[in-house]
């Protein structure tokens, strides 16, 4: 196995309009650099790429334009994002698709700053291919306490993992690390472009070329009661919170890998779609959170209620605007990627999947990475529906599809 990688610079020109709140954002100022972390993998004659973005999300189209300008089949590439909600928008389709209407969100897709990511990615694998060296693998699995919790409910049950992935050759050393939660340090009222606190990591782990962070089962994990602020600082907190764990599991003494292979398989799997709502019901919806949240506001209730009781209008808003593309739908098609490692097998999916779904494939040695080849939003287990949670009324999958995918996985790895 050889590889070689390399961190490339995408922020684009500014003004730019942020992605990931419901309400239009446009930044003129770059607080910290938007990058791509270009990781390329051979063995014999097959190439592997594997791409970490700090973006909100891709999709197809982005995946169609790189394998395209690669030469890489499309199974063996992964592209992830971190899921900042203060990058760069205009990386979705939001024209066409389950993403229709929900370009408020995720903004207008850009087609030109697409190409030329692609191009830049397409120029950074003729370099790497040029580059590759000979690779030793170190896989140290740990957990992470004070970054997220679940975000409707602090003491239920989340995902507290952390993955570390070190690569070394005999020129340089780079990160792969998993963790679960959304990079949402930074609110709504923030104007400035960042990668939140997956951006802070890597200045404290010197010595790496680069560490890249995917994020894992994070649909219902975030820093809401973990944080003590929303600004720059605290997402600074959490990058060196991230960093003094990844730098204690690297100090274990773990098997080091250097003769080992990586493989790679995907395949698309089909989950039951929710009946959309019209869109007299989805206003209604709106309007019942909505004043909800207006009588909480005035009763002068603590700020993290307000906040759980602004995420169902944000949720209401979202279906309301989505309530459009998923009419007539009965399925969706979800690809699912399947990489083996030694003693470890990374699942990657394009939707925000829920901990509570995943957790229980743990113990079968599976670690889930979100965000990847796709955006398909919200995949809530089934408890999300009867409590009415956000991520539920803007999700696209009838309730039950999340437990469905899980076991279309665990029959098809295991």
């Amino acid at each position: 196995m050889k590889t070689a990688f390399k961190k490339i610079d995408i922020t684009p020109n500014l003004p730019v309009r942020l992605s990931g709140f419901g309400k239009i954002r446009v930044a003129e100022k770059v607080h910290d650099p938007i990058y791509a972390r270009v990781f390329l993998f051979q063995q014999n004659t097959e190439e592997i790429l594997w791409v970490q973005f700090d973006l909100c999300a891709i999709d197809q189209y982005l995946l169609d334009l790189i394998k395209e300008k690669t030469g890489i089949k499309e199974e063996k590439i992964l592209l992830s994002a971190t899921h900042t909600h203060s990058g760069p928008g205009g990386t979705l389709s939001t024209h066409e698709g389950m993403l229709k209407g929900l370009d408020p969100v995720f903004c207008h897709h850009d087609a030109k700053y697409c190409s030329w990511i692609a191009s830049s990615i397409s120029d950074t694998v003729c370099e790497l291919r040029t580059q590759l060296l000979p690779v030793s693998l170190k896989l140290i699995q740990g957990k992470i306490n004070g970054l997220a919790t679940d975000r409707h409910d602090p003491s239920l049950e989340a995902d507290d993992g952390v993955l570390v992935i070190e690569l070394s050759t005999e020129q340089k050393k780079a990160l792969i690390v998993r963790m679960a939660c959304h990079p949402t340090v930074l609110n709504g009222d923030n104007l400035e472009m960042t990668a939140d606190f997956p951006g802070t990591i890597e200045i404290h782990l010197k010595d790496y070329e680069l560490c890249a962070y995917v994020n894992g089962s994070c649909g219902d994990m975030s820093t809401r009661f973990t944080r003590q602020g929303q600004g720059f600082d605290e997402a600074a907190r959490f990058g060196k919170l991230c960093a003094d764990t990844i730098q204690k599991l690297l100090e274990q003494n773990t098997q080091t890998f250097t003769d080992f292979s990586m493989d790679l398989t995907k395949r698309t799997l089909t989950v039951p779609a929710r009946k959309s709502d019209s869109p007299e019901e989805a206003y209604a919806k709106l309007k019942k959170f909505t004043a909800e949240y207006e009588a909480l506001k005035a009763q002068g209730a603590p700020e993290t209620q307000l906040r759980l009781a602004l995420s169902f209008v944000e949720g209401a808003q979202n279906n309301l605007l989505a309530s459009s593309a998923l009419q007539g739908k009965t399925t969706v098609d979800i690809p699912v990627s399947v990489l083996k490692l030694p003693n470890l097998t990374l699942i990657f999916t394009p939707a925000e999947l829920f901990s509570k779904l995943s957790n229980p494939l743990k113990k079968y040695g599976l670690v889930f990475i979100g965000y990847t080849n796709g955006y398909h939003l919200y995949m809530p287990d089934s408890d999300a529906y009867d409590k009415q949670f956000y991520e539920a009324s803007s999700s696209p999958y009838a309730q039950g599809a999340g437990e469905n995918l899980m076991k279309q996985i665990k029959e098809w790895v295991l």
